[in-house]
């Protein structure tokens, strides 16, 4: 570990990791030389307090997307101008050849963390991508100096208020990613279901009603609207309380690119557990096809909640049942980097999501 000002620092972390890579592996009999696995450079910026998630999630994704990594954060107990370093190497052998990546940790005191930009710059491997994930706990000043010189820039709307999201969205041409964007796919997918062979029906939409868990996190409805808004042309034009004695929590309206009314309606379902992120429970639209009314359905069964009954009533009727399935956060992250079809979507329903959201009042 190595603590002092910024330059003198970081041109000793270049000088040790120099000499790691141009040094043999020496653990078997014969030396042989290092190949560096540079699939990446993945930059993760966190406050001190998720230091080691972000260090087991660094490792978990090692196993696939091997490259360098740096673990970033601002540390207000070191001196202002200094930053502390810290670096490590692991290696592992595929068949006789050694595959090696390293990784950095990088604590910057509160007026160093204006050059974050430069040490990355400085430390990343050149012709790979870099790809930049904001951590719930990400100061903004780290994040929004790197935000506009990064390759892919990765967060979790679950986790951080989306306009916070949409802020440094707008300060970068790179490609967005959200994990949480990625857990919701299915909701996404099986909502546009609907419409596969009735595209008219979507611009007859007017209700739509989400229920999602109560609790104290970002409101995941949002992110929703603001895909549904930015997919069909809307414009949202006002949101508020529910009034007292109904079920929504916050009603809102918005208008169709046709100028037509939809109203908007916020339900909170069970709470989520303290600590965890809010889901989506339900999302009901009223729409018509044909002149009659056509309901539309993809609800969390009660007693079986990692399934959804998708519903049909009206003009048109069906019913079948859909597991959402569940996959771990390291697959999460990976299909988040990886995925890269989705980006200029995300981009759209982050700014849409944040104007639903910057209406005012009502929203938990």
């Amino acid at each position: 570990m190595s603590a002092g000002p910024v330059a003198e620092v970081i041109k000793r972390v270049e000088s040790e990791l120099a000499a790691f890579w141009a040094s043999p592996d020496d653990s078997r009999d014969q030396p042989a030389v290092k190949t560096r696995a540079s699939t990446m450079n993945f930059v993760a910026v966190g406050s001190r307090a998720e230091v080691e998630r972000l260090k087991e999630q660094a490792q978990a994704l090692a196993e696939t997307h091997a490259g360098r990594t740096l673990l970033i954060t601002i540390d207000d107990r070191l001196d202002p101008l200094c930053v502390q370093a810290d670096w490590s190497a692991m290696c592992r052998r595929d068949g006789e050849v050694p595959i090696c990546y390293d990784s950095v940790e990088l604590s910057f005191g509160v007026a160093a963390a204006e050059r974050v930009a430069s040490v990355v710059s400085a430390l990343t491997i050149s012709d790979v991508t870099v790809i930049v994930e904001l951590a719930p706990g990400a100061p903004n000043v780290l994040g929004d100096a790197l935000a506009p010189v990064c390759d892919r820039l990765v967060f979790d709307s679950a986790e951080t208020c989306i306009e916070r999201l949409a802020e440094v969205a707008r300060e970068t041409k790179a490609p967005l990613a959200d994990r949480a964007f990625v857990r919701t796919f299915s909701f996404r997918e099986l909502v546009a279901r609907f419409f596969d062979d009735m595209p008219e029906a979507c611009r007859s939409i007017r209700r739509v009603e989400i229920t999602r868990s109560a609790g104290s996190k970002p409101d995941p409805a949002a992110l929703f609207l603001g895909w549904m808004g930015s997919r069909l042309g809307w414009k949202f034009e006002a949101r508020g309380p529910a009034q007292a004695g109904g079920p929504a929590a916050v009603v809102g309206r918005a208008r169709a690119a046709d100028g037509a009314p939809i109203e908007i309606a916020l339900v909170d379902g069970p709470p989520a557990d303290e600590q965890a992120a809010r889901r989506l429970d339900g999302v009901r639209v009223e729409t018509s096809l044909g002149g009659k009314p056509l309901a539309l359905g993809c609800v969390r069964l009660e007693k079986a909640p990692a399934t959804v009954r998708w519903t049909m009533e009206g003009a048109r009727s069906a019913e079948h049942l859909h597991p959402l399935g569940y996959r771990d956060e390291t697959w999460v992250l990976t299909k988040t980097i990886d995925s890269l079809e989705g980006d200029r979507l995300l981009r759209d329903a982050v700014l849409a999501a944040a104007a639903w959201s910057t209406l005012g009042g009502g929203a938990r």
